[in-house]
């Protein structure tokens, strides 16, 4: 009698002990966006077996666009994807930059032996970015019978809201460690977009202003079905007209995590 009473002791104590054990929880570093002097964390949290919960918060002061070159020529190649403006006569490697990012996400782990937050998992996610900075462009126009570049520094924020899935696997670094690879994924949604440059054009004319509206239209190909533009003695201001759609890919991030 002893010993079954001390058997079933040792039962009901292993399974309350299994019962509230803590689910493990992962802190970890985006390797690759430091690249791009982005400051990038991500928290996970085991909810099951085969699921958790992600939150990433990644931040980037504004500073100069690093590898201007490269990130000149992906701007331009996009520039002729983009129907309601064009981005020719932005001095982009003068631009700077900063940028905030805010990612919720579940994952759901696969395969037989899946056992999160280690392996291949499919990521549901939604996704708030803020973009921020100064952006100088220009435009070339006829001022009193002279030709004349006005060169125009638009403070600009641009916001998205978008929802999407990614393909994901993470690794097992000894006990504690892990590297979390996002493989691919894409996302959809909407974009916002605020540009303004704050000029005294209270010694200019009328005419001048409405030609200088006319001409910033016609320079940056501004389609005024999705973006509204406002030129007046205290400067230029373009803003949304109406709800602009939003598709960018995710993923090709390399984390490593501690594991708690």
């Amino acid at each position: 009698m002893k010993i079954t009473s001390l058997t079933l002791f040792y039962v009901c104590f292993s399974i309350l002990c299994f019962a509230q054990e803590p689910r493990p929880s992962v802190v970890k570093v985006n390797l690759s966006s430091l690249a791009l002097g982005v400051y990038s964390v991500q928290y996970e949290k085991v909810l099951g077996e085969r699921i958790s919960f992600a939150l990433g918060v990644g931040y980037r002061p504004v500073k100069r666009i690093p590898f201007a070159k490269t990130v000149e020529r992906y701007i331009d190649a996009a520039d002729k994807r983009i129907d309601y403006i064009s981005l020719e006569n932005v001095k982009k490697s003068e631009s700077t930059v900063g940028m905030l990012h805010i990612t919720p996400e579940l994952r759901f782990y696969l395969g037989k032996r899946a056992s999160a937050p280690i392996g291949t998992y499919i990521a549901v996610f939604g996704q708030y970015n803020s973009f921020f900075g100064k952006a100088p462009v220009f435009v070339d126009m006829l001022y009193r019978g002279v030709m004349a570049r006005v060169e125009l520094p638009v403070d600009t924020q641009i916001k998205t809201y978008t929802g999407g899935l990614m393909l994901g696997k993470q690794f097992r670094l000894g006990n504690r460690f892990t590297f979390d690879w996002f493989i691919l994924g894409g996302h959809y949604g909407k974009v916002t977009i605020h540009g303004e440059s704050k000029q005294d054009l209270e010694g200019y004319d009328e005419q001048f202003i409405t030609d200088l509206r006319d001409k910033i239209i016609d320079t940056f190909k501004i389609n005024e079905q999705y973006l509204s533009i406002d030129v007046d003695k205290q400067g230029v201001r373009v803003e949304n007209a109406r709800n602009l759609k939003f598709l960018n890919l995710r993923g090709f991030g390399f984390n490593i995590g501690y594991k708690f």
